[in-house]
Protein backbone atom coordinates (compact mmCIF):
# COMPACT_ATOMS: atom_id res chain seq x y z
CA UNK A 1 0.00 0.00 0.00
CA UNK A 2 1.45 3.41 -1.40
CA UNK A 3 -0.54 5.61 1.64
CA UNK A 4 -0.84 9.15 1.17
CA UNK A 5 -3.02 11.71 2.85
CA UNK A 6 -3.77 15.23 1.78
CA UNK A 7 -5.51 17.69 2.97
CA UNK A 8 -8.28 18.95 0.61
CA UNK A 9 -11.67 20.67 0.52
CA UNK A 10 -14.97 19.38 1.41
CA UNK A 11 -16.26 20.22 -1.93
CA UNK A 12 -13.68 17.88 -4.18
CA UNK A 13 -15.23 15.22 -5.95
CA UNK A 14 -13.17 12.43 -4.47
CA UNK A 15 -14.78 13.76 -1.34
CA UNK A 16 -18.39 13.63 -2.29
CA UNK A 17 -17.92 9.72 -3.52
CA UNK A 18 -16.45 8.83 -0.15
CA UNK A 19 -19.19 10.73 2.26
CA UNK A 20 -21.95 9.14 -0.02
CA UNK A 21 -20.30 5.92 0.04
CA UNK A 22 -20.16 6.60 4.08
CA UNK A 23 -23.95 7.43 4.30
CA UNK A 24 -24.79 4.79 2.37
CA UNK A 25 -22.70 1.81 4.80
CA UNK A 26 -24.37 4.10 8.06
CA UNK A 27 -27.68 3.11 6.20
CA UNK A 28 -27.04 -0.25 5.97
CA UNK A 29 -26.05 -0.79 9.33
CA UNK A 30 -28.39 1.37 10.67
CA UNK A 31 -31.66 0.78 8.95
CA UNK A 32 -34.24 2.09 11.56
CA UNK A 33 -32.64 5.63 11.16
CA UNK A 34 -33.30 8.13 8.41
CA UNK A 35 -30.08 8.96 6.20
CA UNK A 36 -31.46 11.41 4.27
CA UNK A 37 -29.89 13.66 1.27
CA UNK A 38 -28.20 16.53 3.66
CA UNK A 39 -26.56 13.45 5.54
CA UNK A 40 -23.86 14.29 2.61
CA UNK A 41 -23.44 18.10 3.12
CA UNK A 42 -24.72 18.28 7.42
CA UNK A 43 -21.74 20.39 8.97
CA UNK A 44 -19.53 20.16 5.90
CA UNK A 45 -18.39 24.22 5.93
CA UNK A 46 -17.76 23.63 9.14
CA UNK A 47 -14.68 21.73 8.19
CA UNK A 48 -13.25 24.08 5.94
CA UNK A 49 -13.37 27.06 8.34
CA UNK A 50 -10.36 28.15 10.54
CA UNK A 51 -9.75 25.90 13.23
CA UNK A 52 -10.48 22.57 11.26
CA UNK A 53 -9.22 20.17 8.21
CA UNK A 54 -10.24 17.87 5.99
CA UNK A 55 -8.45 15.07 4.37
CA UNK A 56 -8.53 12.38 1.73
CA UNK A 57 -6.17 8.89 2.14
CA UNK A 58 -5.22 7.56 -0.90
CA UNK A 59 -3.34 4.25 -2.31
CA UNK A 60 -1.24 5.59 -4.82
CA UNK A 61 -4.09 7.39 -7.16
CA UNK A 62 -6.57 5.92 -5.73
CA UNK A 63 -8.94 7.55 -3.26
CA UNK A 64 -9.69 4.94 -0.42
CA UNK A 65 -11.16 7.10 2.67
CA UNK A 66 -11.94 10.28 4.21
CA UNK A 67 -12.24 12.24 7.73
CA UNK A 68 -12.34 15.51 9.25
CA UNK A 69 -11.54 17.34 12.49
CA UNK A 70 -13.30 20.71 13.91
CA UNK A 71 -13.20 22.81 16.83
CA UNK A 72 -15.61 22.24 19.78
CA UNK A 73 -13.90 24.94 21.86
CA UNK A 74 -10.75 26.58 22.41
CA UNK A 75 -9.08 23.13 23.77
CA UNK A 76 -11.44 20.55 22.54
CA UNK A 77 -11.59 19.24 18.66
CA UNK A 78 -13.89 16.79 17.21
CA UNK A 79 -13.01 13.95 14.68
CA UNK A 80 -16.13 13.35 12.05
CA UNK A 81 -16.43 11.29 9.15
CA UNK A 82 -13.66 8.77 9.54
CA UNK A 83 -14.24 6.86 6.35
CA UNK A 84 -12.05 4.05 5.00
CA UNK A 85 -13.10 1.54 1.85
CA UNK A 86 -13.29 -1.67 2.64
CA UNK A 87 -11.00 -3.17 1.18
CA UNK A 88 -8.31 -0.77 2.59
CA UNK A 89 -9.80 -1.66 6.02
CA UNK A 90 -7.54 -3.65 8.33
CA UNK A 91 -3.98 -2.36 6.72
CA UNK A 92 -2.97 0.60 9.08
CA UNK A 93 -4.73 2.97 7.03
CA UNK A 94 -7.22 4.10 9.39
CA UNK A 95 -4.55 4.29 12.11
CA UNK A 96 -2.62 6.39 9.87
CA UNK A 97 -5.13 8.76 9.09
CA UNK A 98 -5.97 8.90 12.81
CA UNK A 99 -2.05 9.80 13.60
CA UNK A 100 -2.47 12.88 11.28
CA UNK A 101 -6.13 14.39 12.40
CA UNK A 102 -4.26 14.22 16.02
CA UNK A 103 -1.08 15.95 15.11
CA UNK A 104 -2.67 18.74 12.81
CA UNK A 105 -5.05 18.58 16.43
CA UNK A 106 -2.14 19.99 18.07
CA UNK A 107 -0.89 22.25 15.78
CA UNK A 108 -4.04 23.68 15.65
CA UNK A 109 -3.94 24.01 19.55
CA UNK A 110 -5.86 21.81 20.61
CA UNK A 111 -5.35 19.47 23.84
CA UNK A 112 -8.40 17.27 23.51
CA UNK A 113 -9.91 15.15 21.03
CA UNK A 114 -13.62 13.53 20.89
CA UNK A 115 -15.34 11.61 18.73
CA UNK A 116 -18.45 9.24 18.37
CA UNK A 117 -19.71 6.17 16.86
CA UNK A 118 -22.32 3.48 16.88
CA UNK A 119 -22.62 -0.07 18.49
CA UNK A 120 -22.73 -1.42 14.99
CA UNK A 121 -19.08 -0.24 13.83
CA UNK A 122 -16.75 -2.75 16.19
CA UNK A 123 -13.62 -2.29 13.77
CA UNK A 124 -14.13 2.20 14.81
CA UNK A 125 -14.35 1.36 18.41
CA UNK A 126 -11.43 -1.08 17.95
CA UNK A 127 -9.45 1.12 16.55
CA UNK A 128 -9.93 4.58 18.71
CA UNK A 129 -9.66 2.46 22.15
CA UNK A 130 -6.76 1.17 20.79
CA UNK A 131 -5.34 4.34 19.90
CA UNK A 132 -5.90 5.34 23.33
CA UNK A 133 -9.29 6.84 23.25
CA UNK A 134 -11.59 6.59 26.51
CA UNK A 135 -15.26 6.35 27.31
CA UNK A 136 -16.87 10.04 28.56
CA UNK A 137 -20.39 10.77 29.66
CA UNK A 138 -20.62 13.99 28.01
CA UNK A 139 -24.79 13.86 28.00
CA UNK A 140 -24.69 13.03 24.54
CA UNK A 141 -26.80 10.07 23.91
CA UNK A 142 -24.18 8.35 21.52
CA UNK A 143 -23.75 4.69 22.21
CA UNK A 144 -19.55 5.27 22.08
CA UNK A 145 -18.76 8.88 22.43
CA UNK A 146 -14.83 8.62 23.29
CA UNK A 147 -11.98 10.98 24.21
CA UNK A 148 -8.24 11.23 24.25
CA UNK A 149 -5.34 13.72 26.04
CA UNK A 150 -3.30 15.22 23.77
CA UNK A 151 -1.17 16.77 26.33
CA UNK A 152 2.63 15.12 26.71
CA UNK A 153 3.00 12.32 29.26
CA UNK A 154 5.25 12.59 31.83
CA UNK A 155 7.18 9.56 30.02
CA UNK A 156 7.16 10.81 26.78
CA UNK A 157 10.38 11.21 24.61
CA UNK A 158 10.03 12.70 21.04
CA UNK A 159 12.82 11.16 19.06
CA UNK A 160 14.20 13.32 16.25
CA UNK A 161 16.03 11.77 13.89
CA UNK A 162 18.05 13.90 10.90
CA UNK A 163 20.54 13.52 8.17
CA UNK A 164 24.00 14.72 8.80
CA UNK A 165 22.81 18.21 6.82
CA UNK A 166 20.09 18.56 9.36
CA UNK A 167 17.19 17.58 7.21
CA UNK A 168 14.42 15.53 8.48
CA UNK A 169 14.38 11.96 8.28
CA UNK A 170 12.36 10.08 10.96
CA UNK A 171 10.44 10.97 14.18
CA UNK A 172 8.61 9.76 16.90
CA UNK A 173 7.37 9.30 20.39
CA UNK A 174 8.56 6.95 21.80
CA UNK A 175 8.02 6.40 26.21
CA UNK A 176 10.90 6.61 28.34
CA UNK A 177 11.10 3.23 30.04
CA UNK A 178 14.71 3.79 31.93
CA UNK A 179 18.11 4.29 32.66
CA UNK A 180 21.13 1.41 33.10
CA UNK A 181 24.86 1.28 32.60
CA UNK A 182 24.19 1.24 28.87
CA UNK A 183 22.01 4.08 28.32
CA UNK A 184 18.28 5.26 28.44
CA UNK A 185 16.15 3.03 27.00
CA UNK A 186 13.04 3.90 24.96
CA UNK A 187 10.30 1.94 23.73
CA UNK A 188 7.46 1.40 21.44
CA UNK A 189 4.21 -0.83 20.61
CA UNK A 190 2.89 -1.93 17.14
CA UNK A 191 0.72 1.07 17.56
CA UNK A 192 3.38 4.14 17.53
CA UNK A 193 3.48 6.16 15.01
CA UNK A 194 6.83 6.94 12.72
CA UNK A 195 6.74 9.57 10.76
CA UNK A 196 8.89 10.10 7.55
CA UNK A 197 8.73 13.56 6.50
CA UNK A 198 5.24 14.16 5.33
CA UNK A 199 4.23 11.01 4.69
CA UNK A 200 1.33 8.58 6.53
CA UNK A 201 2.63 7.46 9.43
CA UNK A 202 4.17 4.04 9.68
CA UNK A 203 3.92 1.22 12.17
CA UNK A 204 6.35 -1.15 13.31
CA UNK A 205 5.28 -4.56 13.40
CA UNK A 206 5.94 -5.55 16.93
CA UNK A 207 7.08 -4.07 20.16
CA UNK A 208 10.81 -2.53 19.83
CA UNK A 209 12.98 -0.97 22.44
CA UNK A 210 15.62 1.95 21.55
CA UNK A 211 19.06 2.04 23.23
CA UNK A 212 20.46 5.57 23.33
CA UNK A 213 23.90 5.37 24.66
CA UNK A 214 25.76 6.87 27.08
CA UNK A 215 28.64 7.51 24.86
CA UNK A 216 28.93 6.68 21.27
CA UNK A 217 27.79 7.94 17.74
CA UNK A 218 24.86 5.22 17.39
CA UNK A 219 21.42 3.95 18.53
CA UNK A 220 20.32 0.33 18.56
CA UNK A 221 16.85 -1.10 18.32
CA UNK A 222 15.63 -4.21 19.70
CA UNK A 223 12.21 -5.77 18.10
CA UNK A 224 9.92 -8.62 19.26
CA UNK A 225 8.92 -11.16 16.88
CA UNK A 226 7.34 -11.47 14.37
CA UNK A 227 9.77 -8.76 13.07
CA UNK A 228 12.30 -10.87 10.84
CA UNK A 229 14.91 -8.11 12.12
CA UNK A 230 16.25 -9.24 15.82
CA UNK A 231 18.72 -6.32 16.18
CA UNK A 232 18.90 -3.29 14.34
CA UNK A 233 22.40 -0.78 15.23
CA UNK A 234 22.32 2.73 13.31
CA UNK A 235 25.55 4.20 13.14
CA UNK A 236 24.97 8.40 13.78
CA UNK A 237 26.49 11.12 15.53
CA UNK A 238 26.71 11.37 19.27
CA UNK A 239 23.18 11.69 19.91
CA UNK A 240 22.04 15.10 21.59
CA UNK A 241 19.51 15.35 24.09
CA UNK A 242 17.77 18.41 24.29
CA UNK A 243 16.16 18.07 27.93
CA UNK A 244 14.92 14.88 29.16
CA UNK A 245 12.15 14.36 26.83
CA UNK A 246 13.93 15.08 23.37
CA UNK A 247 16.73 13.46 21.67
CA UNK A 248 18.46 14.48 18.80
CA UNK A 249 19.96 11.66 16.09
CA UNK A 250 22.16 12.47 13.07
CA UNK A 251 22.11 9.43 11.03
CA UNK A 252 24.88 8.47 8.77
CA UNK A 253 23.74 6.08 6.84
CA UNK A 254 25.53 3.09 8.09
CA UNK A 255 23.93 -0.19 9.40
CA UNK A 256 24.24 -3.09 11.75
CA UNK A 257 21.78 -5.58 12.23
CA UNK A 258 21.76 -9.50 13.27
CA UNK A 259 18.34 -11.68 12.07
CA UNK A 260 16.29 -13.74 13.90
CA UNK A 261 15.74 -16.48 11.81
CA UNK A 262 19.64 -16.87 11.14
CA UNK A 263 21.33 -15.08 13.60
CA UNK A 264 23.39 -13.76 10.84
CA UNK A 265 25.01 -10.24 11.05
CA UNK A 266 24.98 -7.83 8.06
CA UNK A 267 26.63 -4.10 7.75
CA UNK A 268 23.99 -2.07 5.86
CA UNK A 269 23.73 0.65 3.29
CA UNK A 270 27.33 0.73 2.66
CA UNK A 271 26.24 2.64 -0.84
CA UNK A 272 24.47 5.40 0.30
CA UNK A 273 26.86 6.23 3.48
CA UNK A 274 29.27 6.66 0.15
CA UNK A 275 26.83 8.26 -1.85
CA UNK A 276 26.62 11.06 1.49
CA UNK A 277 29.86 11.58 1.80
CA UNK A 278 29.70 13.93 -1.40
CA UNK A 279 26.18 14.74 -1.22
CA UNK A 280 25.98 16.19 2.15
CA UNK A 281 29.69 16.82 2.37
CA UNK A 282 30.93 14.11 5.59
CA UNK A 283 34.46 15.48 6.77
CA UNK A 284 37.10 13.15 7.14
CA UNK A 285 37.01 12.35 10.45
CA UNK A 286 33.46 11.62 10.29
CA UNK A 287 34.29 9.30 7.72
CA UNK A 288 36.85 7.61 9.74
CA UNK A 289 34.39 7.41 13.10
CA UNK A 290 31.69 6.16 11.58
CA UNK A 291 33.91 3.36 10.28
CA UNK A 292 35.11 2.69 13.23
CA UNK A 293 31.88 2.35 14.98
CA UNK A 294 30.89 0.20 12.30
CA UNK A 295 33.65 -2.51 12.69
CA UNK A 296 33.14 -1.96 16.49
CA UNK A 297 29.59 -3.03 16.40
CA UNK A 298 29.89 -5.55 13.86
CA UNK A 299 32.20 -7.43 16.20
CA UNK A 300 29.96 -6.40 19.18
CA UNK A 301 27.06 -7.82 17.63
CA UNK A 302 28.25 -10.73 16.25
CA UNK A 303 29.38 -11.94 19.91
CA UNK A 304 26.54 -10.51 21.48
CA UNK A 305 28.79 -8.30 23.70
CA UNK A 306 26.22 -6.29 25.88
CA UNK A 307 24.53 -3.99 25.18
CA UNK A 308 23.81 -6.53 22.03
CA UNK A 309 23.14 -10.21 24.10
CA UNK A 310 20.38 -10.27 26.48
CA UNK A 311 20.16 -6.08 28.28
CA UNK A 312 17.31 -5.25 26.24
CA UNK A 313 15.45 -8.57 27.90
CA UNK A 314 13.57 -6.56 31.05
CA UNK A 315 13.11 -3.42 29.41
CA UNK A 316 11.37 -5.02 25.97
CA UNK A 317 9.75 -7.55 28.43
CA UNK A 318 7.84 -4.36 30.08
CA UNK A 319 6.32 -4.03 26.72
CA UNK A 320 5.52 -7.78 25.55
CA UNK A 321 4.31 -8.90 29.63
CA UNK A 322 6.95 -11.37 28.63
CA UNK A 323 9.43 -12.51 31.48
CA UNK A 324 13.29 -11.24 31.59
CA UNK A 325 14.49 -14.49 29.86
CA UNK A 326 12.23 -13.17 26.63
CA UNK A 327 13.44 -14.84 24.02
CA UNK A 328 14.65 -13.21 20.68
CA UNK A 329 17.63 -14.34 19.76
CA UNK A 330 18.04 -17.30 16.61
Amino acid sequence: MHLRIQRQHTGSAQSRELRREFVAELARRYPEQDFGADAVTDELPVLDAPGAAWFVVYDGKQPIGCGGLRGLDEHTGEIKWVYLREAARGRNAGRSLLVELEDTARKLGYTRLRLSTGDRQPEALGLYLSAGYRPVDDGVPTPHRLEKDLSPRPDDVYVDVRKYDGCRHWNTTLRRLGTDEHGTWLGGTPHTPWRRGRRAAHFPQAPHVMLVPHEGGWVANFHAPPRRTAVYVDVTLRPSWTGPAHVTIHDLDLDVVRRRDTGAVELLDEYEFAEHQVAYGYPEDVVAEARRTADHLLAAVTAAREPFGSAHMPWLGRLTGAPTGYEDVA
